[in-house]
């Protein structure tokens, strides 16, 4: 057999793959594609595939499949919705693009689809991106610069892993957003976290109610303050939230009587602490 031909000899006449990889969709055989075992999603609704396999049937596969070469065959890179829906529909050969991809950037590759997908919940998309960050060695700007995403907004993902479990429980089943959750994340008393948390799913709080209400509690706690420092609470309030914002970093204001204070660097582990200092030494 030539040596372009990369399947066997019961492929059709017309279905070639070439040598140059990368250069286009090719129509491969379906029973050709092997699973991805390092597949970062395991969960794949029945009611979803079923309505893909049927829009498969009546329109084909719109956006090809990344596929890996390996012997006697290809490996899956990303696209196994779409490849288990077009085995559902009898689909027999699938468009694919195909790749020179080492495991490591195979298994980058699926994770990087899966964020992009819109049906993920926050706690998953948090999820992925410590993946991206723990598994692979990718900093914060790494991965912001993948995805074309603001590194601000995958801190504040980031942080709101660090909430009590049951919190999270709350955002992994939509009992509360995202948004709940960045304010949520920026109250460091964890027992007023899960208190402001069960407040805002049975009052069906907004989040801006939310943020009003977590702002309250801390200006009662901080009643004994002088009449200058309540005053300038909200300031502060303000100003570390639009630091986190454009940051990215987690920070905390403290300012005594006089008005004299510091501003903290927040980190749990080392490689947060190198997203600090990768912040500060890549400014120019």
């Amino acid at each position: 057999m030539h040596a372009n031909n990369l399947l066997d000899s019961e492929q059709k006449p017309d279905v070639v793959v070439k040598e140059k990889m990368e250069s286009g969709p090719l129509m491969i055989p379906i029973e050709k594609v092997r699973a991805n075992p390092g597949q970062p999603r395991k969960i794949f609704k029945e009611k979803e595939l079923e309505e893909l396999s049927q829009s498969i049937k009546e329109n084909g596969i719109i956006q090809p499949i990344i596929v890996r070469k390996i012997e006697n065959g290809f490996e899956l890179i990303a696209g196994e919705r779409r490849l288990r829906a077009a085995k559902k529909a009898g689909i027999e050969y699938v468009p694919a693009i195909v790749r020179n991809a080492t495991d490591r950037e195979r298994n980058i590759i699926a994770l990087l689809e899966n964020i992009q997908r819109a049906d993920l919940n926050c706690v998953e998309e948090a999820l992925a991106y410590y993946q991206l960050m723990n598994d692979f060695q990718l900093t914060q700007e790494e991965v912001s610069k993948r995805l074309g995403k603001d590194r601000s907004g995958i801190s504040n993902y980031l942080r709101i892993l660090k909430l009590p479990r049951n919190v999270i429980e709350f955002l992994q089943k939509d009992q509360l957003s995202f948004g709940h959750g960045k304010i949520l994340a920026g109250v460091e008393d964890r027992e007023e976290v899960v208190r402001l948390a069960n407040k805002a799913i049975v009052e069906q709080w907004s989040v801006r109610m939310l943020e009003e209400q977590s702002k309250m509690k801390r200006v009662s706690k901080d009643a004994n303050q002088d009449e200058p420092a309540q005053q300038n609470l909200a300031k502060y309030d303000s100003i570390k939230n639009t630091i986190e914002q454009k940051s990215g970093l987690q920070i905390k204001i403290k300012v005594n009587k006089s008005g004299a204070g510091h501003i903290g660097l927040v980190f749990s582990n080392e490689a947060e602490l190198n997203d600090i200092y990768n912040f500060f030494t890549s400014k120019k």
